[in-house]
């Protein structure tokens, strides 16, 4: 019974810190910051930040999205919003306002952990102008 449990409790922390797909702006939540990692398949950096994202989730009220290069979501952030993608991973911190996005920072490239935290700690100091 014990080891059911222990099953039960493990697939539930794999299910609550989940990196989502999304099909559109629409879907983004409006009570919590939101980081956008635009992404592509053959990166093995995306892989490792993806993994750092689902770790920082499990600490922080935060929805987290992957944007696949080319999907849907992507061809709709990149005309409606300035998102320079120059490398990949590139990861945005952004709020949803009245069904607006607001880009508070700009992450390039591969992130550690504490890089992110800390700009989510402290996001009135890192505000994009």
């Amino acid at each position: 019974m014990k080891k059911l449990f222990i099953l039960f409790s493990l697939i539930g922390v794999l299910f609550a810190a989940e990196i989502k797909d999304i099909k559109s702006i629409k879907d983004l939540s409006s009570t919590k910051d939101i980081i956008l990692m635009f992404s592509i398949d053959s990166c093995p950096w995306c892989i490792r930040q993806e993994k750092v994202l689902k770790d920082i989730q499990e600490q922080k009220d935060i929805q987290i999205v992957k944007v696949k290069n080319g999907s849907d979501i992507y061809k709709e952030l990149v005309e409606k919003y300035p998102f320079p993608i120059a490398y990949y991973p590139t990861s945005f911190i952004v709020t949803k306002e009245d069904g607006k996005l607001n880009i508070s920072y700009e992450f390039r490239g591969y992130q550690k952990k504490s890089n992110i935290i800390e700009v989510l700690e402290n996001k009135d100091e890192f505000l994009m102008d």
